[in-house]
């Protein structure tokens, strides 16, 4: 089972990656947007040409006005995907691998080919209630002309219209939707680093 230093190592480097993420994503995220709500001006010109006219019309710091509400999303999912991924791993590992031993022999019980996709299951419910709230987030920022309004002015407006309850609206389809490809994606890197020589997830 992982340390108190493998823990925090697992968190800080999932922070990190969540956070590059929601950099780079915000480009085209800003540029999909304005193809998908002004197709008028935007629509014939791809994610490229869409990208330079709103640099040339508002700046370049326009494309990352999103930032914020990106981290709020990326950030807990990221983490949350990949941390309890590996504990969960860790955790199953000795449940799934039992050895017995009597008088005349010694029988060895090996379902660990269920971690990865028990543990990945896991995952995915977790990473999809953690980042919940920062989804619809993000959704507020980018419809229509949000993604110029302040990051709290946003969350203040969804609070406003239910509580903490508007931040989980579509919680059980994002729940099928998301899980289903975080669980896919988690199974096949797992597979993978295995197919590549290297020790799966959690069984170290």
């Amino acid at each position: 089972f992982p340390n108190q230093e493998q823990t925090t190592l697992f968190f800080l480097s999932s922070l990190l990656a969540g956070a590059i993420a929601a950099f780079l994503l915000c480009p085209p995220e800003s540029a999909r947007i304005r193809i998908v709500t002004d197709p008028q001006q935007y629509g014939k010109l791809g994610l490229i040409g869409a990208l330079t006219k709103i640099i040339k019309q508002n700046g370049i710091q326009s494309i990352f006005s999103g930032f914020p509400a990106m981290l709020s999303k990326q950030m807990p999912y990221t983490v949350a995907k990949q941390c309890s991924f590996d504990i969960f791993a860790a955790f199953l590992y000795p449940l799934f691998v039992t050895t017995t031993t009597t008088t005349d022999a010694t029988t060895t019980m090996d379902f660990k080919f269920l971690v990865p996709i028990i543990a990945a299951a896991g995952a995915s419910v977790l990473a999809c209630i953690c980042s919940q709230p920062g989804d619809m987030i993000l959704t507020e920022t980018y419809s229509s002309s949000n993604d110029q309004k302040p990051f709290l002015s946003i969350v203040q407006s969804l609070w406003n219209q239910g509580g903490w309850g508007r931040f989980f609206v579509g919680t059980n389809a994002r729940l099928v939707h998301v899980g289903i490809i975080i669980t896919t994606q988690l199974v096949v890197y797992d597979a993978l680093k295995q197919w590549l020589g290297l020790p799966a997830t959690g069984s170290h």
